[in-house]
Formats: structure tokens, C-alpha cells, sequence
């Protein structure tokens, strides 16, 4: 049976957590990776990763493609998104983690080089459809050029989406412990974002930076726009984030009521997306682990019957990269009636 055949366009965090993921599903085959820099280096920070630990599969370059398990992934270093052409590679999908294509027109000339269909693995700059899996991925209707969004927001749309369901909500603070990223600086320098925190040493500070988490949580929420607020708090560890959700639900309720019905329909209709747990975890604990969100039962708490807190971990590389991986096979897949 043929595999359904993936592009990665930009290699890094996101794109080998992706790659890892599609070398280990059977149904799923990595053709392509477009980034600038040199095979060499992409087989070796594929095979060997700090956070993840070393790839069990075969790994080597030999010019312009991988061998792992010595099946051929070519690789491109092309700036030019209207010079890259993927012809000859049969590819039915195309990861776009890059960061720099951030809209539908920078990332159409890719379809002319035979890219059919495109999942972005930020949220957009522009009215780009947007779907995250569990919430409106059903309604995908053959859109050469999606969004899946942010992490932040695959954990938080859900966790809000089943809130909402069962009590009503009606607003939100959210609070990202995060773990820090490759934008930031390794030691105190220049920044070129216009966040000034961003020029301090992020393996020895706690740094609050701007979160665009409130705006891409409201594109599923609008008519709660005004009422979301967010921040991402960046804390020295390589992997995972801990979401505290302050949320202000419709009626009063008891801790036991919330707890018990959130666990109920996690169980329920969210399986593979959401978890939850009862056993006392740090972060670490967390990485790779596969679900967009598990929540910290013990953590849970309410407040004057109606302020509700939520305390859930994600990796937001790994588990980002799966539901990333999920929605380019739906997309790359997908037949319309």
C-alpha cells in the first residue's frame, strides 16, 4: 500500500520532531527537507538530540540526501520558495515549519513546484484557515493552505472547548511556563524582536515575553476576544510547558463537580488529544509525551465557586509535532466529494 508522502520545509525543533514522528509511522513516508543548511549536519542533529535522545534508526548523508534505514530523503537548501521544485518526489503534503512563511501568498509559489497541499505550524498573519486537531479538523474541506495554529493553542483550545461545553466560560487569564526556545539568546546580546527581555540569557532567567497565545486561542472564541489574556513566561529547561488557566466559568460550582466532569469527558471524546493525572510530575516527566494537554488534577482548584484554575503540561515541541504530523496526513489525504 503507498505511503503518503511528506515535505518538511525548515529543519529545526519542529521539523525533526516531526520527522521522528513520521519515520515511526508505518503509513507515513519523509520524501523532502528544504532548509539552509547541509545534509551532514541535518543526519546528525536528526540522529542525536539533547532533549530527545539518540534516533533508533540508521542515519547518514551521502551529498543532497539522507539515507535512514537507507531509505532516500532528499534535501534542498533552497531560499527561494518559486525555485523549489519537488516534481520528480511524488509529494502528497508539505509540513511548513520554517517560521517565515507566515501567509497564504509567501507560501503559494510553493504549489507551482509540486507541492499540493501545505500545513503551517504557526498561526497566520492573514485570514489563513486555521484547524487544530479535536476542534474543527473535521472541517477541513480541501484548502491547499492551512494553519494548525500554535502549541499554546493546541493545549489551551481544547482544555477551553471542554470547559466551555460543560460549564460555560466567560474569560480567561492563561499563563505559559515555557520552556525556553532557539529564538532566544544563549548568553545576554542583541535581539532583533522588539521585546527587550528577549536580549537576556535564557538558560539563567525566568523571562516574561509578549505571547500572541490570547490571539490565536480567540480565532476558535470570538465572542471572547476581550476576555482572553495571555502570558508566556520563558523558564530555563530545554522541553515542556506547565499552562495555568485562571478561567471564569458562567454558574458556581464545586471543585469535585468540575473535576469529575472534566475527567469524564476527557475520557469520553477526547482521547489522544487530552489526558489527565492524578500522580505528582515535574517537567521533565513530560517529554515526548504525545498529547496536546494532560491536565494536573491534584493541582485543579476553584475559587468563590466560579474562578477556576487548571494547571496542564505539554511538551510543546513533541506533542505539538504529533498533532503537526496528524493534520498534514488528514490534509495530504484528503478526497473531496
Amino acid at each position: 500500500m503507498r505511503k503518503t508522502r511528506i515535505f518538511i520545509n525548515g529543519f529545526g525543533r519542529i521539523g525533526r520532531s516531526a520527522a521522528r514522528i513520521i519515520l515511526d509511522d508505518p503509513a507515513l513516508e519523509l520524501v523532502g527537507i528544504n532548509d539552509l543548511y547541509g545534509a551532514e549536519q541535518m543526519a546528525y542533529l536528526l540522529k542525536y538530540d539533547s532533549v530527545y535522545g539518540t534516533l533508533p534508526h540508521a542515519v547518514r548523508a551521502e551529498g543532497d540526501t539522507l539515507l535512514v534505514n537507507d531509505r532516500p530523503v532528499r534535501v534542498f537548501t533552497e531560499k527561494d520558495p518559486a525555485r523549489l521544485d519537488v516534481h520528480p518526489l511524488g509529494v502528497d503534503g508539505m509540513i511548513q515549519s520554517s517560521g517565515m512563511f507566515l501567509t497564504v501568498v509567501s507560501n503559494t509559489p510553493y504549489l507551482s513546484g509540486g507541492i499540493p497541499r501545505i500545513v503551517v505550524s504557526t498561526p497566520p498573519n492573514d485570514a489563513m484557515p486555521t484547524y487544530i486537531r479535536g476542534i474543527n479538523d473535521g472541517a477541513y474541506r480541501g484548502e491547499a493552505i492551512v494553519s494548525n495554529s500554535s502549541c499554546s493553542a493546541n493545549a489551551i483550545v481544547p482544555i477551553l472547548t471542554v470547559v466551555d461545553r460543560l460549564f460555560g466560560v466567560r474569560g480567561a487569564q492563561m499563563h505559559m511556563l515555557h520552556s525556553y526556545t532557539a529564538y532566544q539568546n544563549l548568553l545576554d546580546s542583541k535581539h532583533y524582536s522588539s521585546d527587550i527581555r528577549r536580549t537576556r540569557a535564557a538558560a539563567v532567567n525566568i523571562i516574561p515575553i509578549e505571547s500572541t497565545a490570547a490571539r490565536a486561542t480567540a480565532t476558535f472564541f470570538p465572542h471572547l476576544r476581550d476576555q482572553l489574556h495571555a502570558k508566556s513566561i520563558r523558564v530555563p529547561v530545554p522541553a515542556t510547558t506547565l499552562y495555568d488557566l485562571l478561567i471564569k466559568l458562567d454558574g458556581h460550582h464545586t471543585l469535585d463537580e468540575v473535576r469529575e466532569r472534566i475527567t469524564e469527558e476527557i475520557d469520553r471524546c477526547w482521547q489522544g488529544i487530552l489526558a489527565h493525572t492524578t500522580e505528582p510530575k515535574a517537567s521533565s516527566d513530560y517529554i515526548a509525551d504525545p498529547h496536546s494537554a494532560t491536565l494536573d488534577l491534584p493541582l485543579m482548584d476553584i475559587s468563590g465557586g466560579n474562578l477556576l484554575r487548571i494547571s496542564a503540561w505539554q511538551d510543546n515541541e513533541y506533542g505539538y509535532a504529533r498533532r503537526l504530523v496528524e493534520m498534514a496526513a488528514n490534509v495530504a489525504t484528503f478526497k473531496s466529494i
